[in-house]
């Protein structure tokens, strides 16, 4: 044999088919974890955007209770309803006096507008807000899209959903699924 030329592979034949068709398997392996991730990760900044939402909404509402001392008092502002996951606008109504509004008919335009805007801007959005003392405490409720894979929900309600929503809040609820629920509390 000749020290410069390579020896030759016997009975190797396909070996190299064989090692390029685990590659491609392992690999697909991967590319389905990273999907999965990818489908993971898009569904967590879709909640995280809806509760960002829920406390520029809050926030607002606050602000149009802290301008109206007056009708906050004599609890105007409440909305006790039990959530019903209506996404039709509500009826704005209009002042007595065009441009004399009490405090009771300007809390009645702040509610009905802040539920039109919470109901645009969150699926089957709703709220429960009620007053305790100096502090208003406020749920935002919607219903959390899902995302289905093969027929089967991914996302789980758990510790975010109804439990945290109050009792009364889903007094009379027929949907199937919970709505989901964040408290905040905020000093007026």
């Amino acid at each position: 044999m000749n020290p410069r030329t390579p020896p030759t592979r016997q009975g190797q034949h396909g070996a190299s088919l064989l090692e390029v068709l685990i590659t491609i398997l392992i690999l697909s392996f991967g590319l389905l974890g990273v999907a999965g991730l990818t489908a993971a990760s898009l569904q967590t900044a879709k909640i995280a955007q809806f509760q960002s939402t829920a406390l520029q909404l809050v926030n607002e509402y606050t602000e149009r209770m802290r301008g109206n001392e007056p009708g906050v008092s004599t609890n105007d502002y409440d909305m006790t309803t039990a959530y019903s996951g209506a996404t039709a606008g509500v009826p704005v109504p209009a002042c007595a006096v065009a441009d004399a509004c009490t405090a009771a008919e300007l809390a009645s335009i702040d509610r009905a507008e802040w539920t039109n805007n919470l109901r645009r801007r969150l699926p089957a959005g709703g709220a429960y807000v009620t007053r305790n003392g100096l502090a208003v405490d406020v749920w935002i409720m919607w219903q959390e899209p899902s995302l289905d894979v093969d027929g089967t929900t991914t996302l789980a309600v758990g510790a975010t959903g109804g439990s945290q929503c109050p009792a009364a809040a889903l007094a009379g609820f027929g949907g199937t699924e919970p709505p989901i629920c964040m408290y905040y509390r905020v000093s007026i």
